[in-house]
């Protein structure tokens, strides 16, 4: 006969079930515990005693989802510039309106329909992409609205990917298509392409880099803004050293300049049949009739546009670096701090 009965062994079992359960309770707590203490928080501070806008601003802050104390102000600043630029050029959407919009004499060249259909294409995608792009980055929609998210982030790349290849078949003409400046229009609609195929491929399996793929792409996207701010000055700075030159083809001097006397005088080059194989060097400078303030914008789009360039793209990566610590995921019941992949 066996020395351990079945009421023992019962027993045993019993108690060997239950300390297991005990230890998977003990570990899930610990486990949220931790979750807990690693979750990003900012310090609460009562609204008694701050001044109105103070309350105002950490009220709008709670309300559209931010947790850090300059991210509101962030966006504000950022993404307004961003709204504000799409929204200024929204009177481009007229064609007979476009021309007063453009460079001197860039109309001309447009209007033709190789280069008119996706310069249209163009302005209108970029500016519902680049609209519908700063709702991407607000928290609380993010957050509560998962579908809305999800189907304003497929728009948004839908219309700055289509964006991108159109003004990659303007950039051809777009300030007198200058090489310098095709380059960095290439260069930028490369950066945003390559920044939206790798934000999609990470939208289900990692969502921190995710997000910093699309912050890069909106970045980069708000590349024209800074480019057309830079260019002012470096316009002016071209008029004052005197010795800079862009290129015209005669026909673009014509439509520009209608008194054969100032053609004869300033272009007798132009005063040949065939009006489209000439070209001519004109004066850049933003002081003189539109012909040479066209010349000035040329010579200054490209120089303008890689500087800009540079500038976002280190912009990006210095705020991604330092907010990295809170582009946290979560796993389970752990935030992960840092990349990973998911098996």
């Amino acid at each position: 006969m066996s020395s351990h009965s079945p009421t023992a062994a019962g027993i045993t079992i019993t108690l060997s079930t239950l300390r297991d359960s005990y230890h998977h309770t003990d570990e899930d707590e610990i486990d949220k515990e931790r979750a807990v203490s690693e979750t990003p928080t900012s310090k609460k501070r009562p609204l008694r005693g701050q001044s109105g806008f103070a309350a105002f601003y950490r009220s709008a802050s709670w309300v559209l989802g931010f947790r850090e104390k300059y991210s509101l102000l962030n966006c504000f600043i950022w993404g307004g510039a961003l709204i504000g630029i799409c929204l200024a050029r929204t009177p481009t959407f007229n064609p007979s309106r476009i021309s007063h919009y453009l460079i001197p004499g860039e109309w001309f060249s447009f209007s033709q329909p190789l280069f008119k259909i996706p310069l249209f294409i163009h302005i209108y995608l970029a500016t519902f992409g680049g609209i519908g792009a700063v709702f991407q980055f607000i928290p609380a929609i993010r957050r509560s609205k998962v579908l809305l998210h999800r189907i304003n982030g497929y728009t948004v790349l839908f219309c700055l990917v289509v964006a991108m290849i159109c003004g990659c078949f303007a950039a051809r003409r777009a300030f007198g298509g200058e090489i310098n400046a095709q380059g960095a229009y290439y260069v930028q609609a490369l950066l945003i392409i390559s920044c939206a195929f790798m934000g999609f491929k990470n939208v289900k399996k990692d969502t921190r880099r995710h997000r910093k793929w699309m912050l890069r792409m909106v970045c980069y996207a708000g590349n024209a803004l800074t480019a057309r701010l830079i260019a002012l000055p470096t316009r002016s700075i071209i008029t004052l050293i005197g010795t800079y030159y862009s290129i015209f083809r005669c026909d673009e001097v014509i439509n520009l300049i209608r008194a054969p006397e100032t053609i004869q005088g300033s272009f007798p080059q132009c005063n040949s049949t065939d009006a489209t194989s000439v070209f001519v060097a004109v004066h850049a400078s933003v002081h003189d009739p539109p012909l040479y303030v066209a010349s000035a914008a040329r010579a200054a789009q490209g120089l303008s546009l890689w500087i800009a360039t540079v500038i976002h793209i280190l912009a990006i990566e210095i705020y991604i670096y330092k907010t990295d610590a809170a582009n946290q995921v979560r796993l389970n019941f752990a935030l992960e701090p840092r990349d990973f992949t998911q098996e």
